[in-house]
């Protein structure tokens, strides 16, 4: 059992960076563009805050109302599957692991939408 949860969580870890480098890949595109940390290994608590800042300056951003949604979407879902990712490395529950892999596509869906939207119809 232990093994499998092992696989989950590192299937888990993989999915949560390649939502991160997703949203780094939307915050170059913006109108005003955001850097985030984009290393090799982000350590999780400056992933955390940058992720945060973002979601901050969503609303700031020159660009509609539905997309600022989107981005903060993006943000907020991404903070709740590593929140929950973390919760199941300390306490594997599977529960818990499959409200990391539910929160991730909702970000990658909210993401992927609006770096569509930029790269199209924005001003990116």
């Amino acid at each position: 059992m232990a093994e499998r949860d092992d696989e989950t969580l590192a299937a888990l870890a993989h999915s949560i960076s390649m939502t991160y480098s997703l949203l780094v890949d939307v915050c170059q595109a913006l109108p005003v563009p955001i850097a985030l940390p984009a290393d090799r290994h982000v350590p999780v608590t400056g992933a955390v805050s940058a992720i945060q800042r973002v979601a901050e300056l969503a609303k700031d951003q020159p660009m509609g109302e539905l997309q600022e949604m989107q981005l903060f979407t993006g943000c907020i879902h991404l903070l709740a599957a590593i929140d929950l990712y973390v919760l199941c490395v300390t306490r594997y529950q599977e529960t818990r692991a499959e409200g990391v892999g539910a929160n991730l596509i909702y970000s990658d869906e909210a993401l992927r939408r609006l770096l569509v939207w930029l790269l199209t119809d924005g001003t990116a």
